[in-house]
């Protein structure tokens, strides 16, 4: 990357201005798996605090089922100012979907922005995961499990095991309130099977049924993993299935027969996002241990050194090959030889940063917290929040 190329985008991230609360919320999500209770009771009182998050009316002409939206992705409605999106996904017809930690779901169309909530169908407006499958289908993991769009309602899709016909429900007689399953991650594989990492298990569906994972008997587990918490799901080139488990496994890897630990926990420690560049390596945005590399032999840790415990949230390839991450100085990318840091000393960024989706036209968008929401076309930085 050149140093004039470099200086574009200094000088317009210049504009960015943005409160910086974001690693708070990855040492509370870090504790989930340490105290459980304790998360479940933060969650609840984050909720009776939080608002659904509604937009001004302007009306989308020419469709059947018309809904609301505005221009710009509207500012937090509830006490909680630090929430954001954390998630988002491009659907076939380009539409982009925006997932926030407590202010719901948005559709952007590329002209307004549509709001979905608990109110549109959601069990949460916590999201977590967002997938547009081959169907046409737009799939959303929260903190309370499963949903499903219908083209214009989110429908709560329980998961209900074929060959036990058992499901994550509490109660007498599987009644109508479900656990709190929180779904972290989904995948869509070539075979069009769509994977689930959720707290309990990891789950796949065909399209008909569900079925749990390892209850499969001819996979050989190889280090009697559990696969529970999983925050990250991808399937490489080469067609393994990757997982990224939060507390205590690490990295693993299904090659098709055998699933193995690849990345020991205590090298690794919690991994929220797997990439896989154009040169097929693998990279982790750790929550503790900086960015990690898997060049397909060897796992290099912290490859780029960051101060010990500081980590990354997400991570991105542009369309150039550049790898796009969040750290604790600020908005990283890395061209292939230099890492390049934009902090708030130089002037340039906000540390609060970070990237969440590159878009078929080649655009990046970045988040922040308060709702903040921008894209970079290559040579400017646009806001698109209020």
């Amino acid at each position: 990357m050149t140093e004039k190329y470099l200086q574009v985008i200094r000088n317009n991230i210049k504009k960015i201005n943005t409160a910086s609360h974001y690693k708070t919320y990855k040492k509370q999500m870090s504790k989930y798996y340490i105290n459980k209770l304790i998360y479940s009771l933060l969650l609840a009182l984050f909720f009776l605090t939080s608002c659904n998050g509604q937009v001004k009316p302007v009306t989308q002409e020419g469709k059947e089922n018309t809904l609301n939206g505005q221009a710009k992705l509207p500012a937090p409605k509830g006490v909680n100012k630090d929430v954001r999106i954390v998630v988002s996904i491009e659907d076939k017809d380009a539409n982009l979907w925006f997932g926030s930690l407590g202010e719901g779901l948005f559709k952007y169309d590329g002209k307004l922005f549509v709001h979905f909530g608990m109110e549109q169908g959601l069990n949460s407006n916590a999201i977590y995961s967002i997938l547009h499958d081959k169907a046409g289908n737009v799939w959303v993991g929260t903190s309370k499990g499963l949903n499903r769009f219908d083209g214009n309602r989110f429908e709560n899709i329980p998961i209900v095991l074929n060959n036990t016909n058992d499901s994550y429900f509490k109660g007498i007689n599987n009644n109508s309130t479900p656990t709190d399953n929180t779904v972290w991650s989904m995948m869509q594989d070539r075979n069009g099977t769509i994977w689930f990492g959720t707290d309990e298990a990891v789950y796949c569906y065909d399209g008909k049924s569900f079925s749990r994972f390892l209850d499969n008997k001819a996979i050989v587990n190889k280090d009697s993993l559990s696969l529970k918490g999983i925050f990250s799901i991808l399937e490489t080139k080469d067609r393994n299935i990757w997982f990224a488990e939060c507390s205590d496994e690490g990295v693993s890897c299904f090659d098709g027969t055998t699933l193995s630990t690849i990345i020991p926990y205590k090298e690794i420690r919690r991994t929220d996002r797997i990439l896989e560049d154009k040169q097929h390596n693998l990279w982790f945005a750790t929550a503790f241990k900086g960015i990690g590399k898997f060049d397909g032999k060897t796992y290099t840790q912290n490859f780029f050194k960051a101060p010990d415990l500081n980590g990354s949230y997400t991570i991105v390839e542009d369309a150039n090959g550049n790898i796009w991450f969040d750290t604790q100085e600020g908005l990283g990318f890395y061209d292939g030889k230099t890492l390049n840091v934009l902090t708030e000393k130089e002037g340039t960024v906000v540390k609060d940063f970070i990237p969440i989706l590159l878009d078929k036209a080649g655009n990046i968008w970045f988040s922040s917290n308060g709702m903040k929401l921008y894209k970079y076309d290559g040579k400017t930085f646009a806001n698109f929040s209020d």
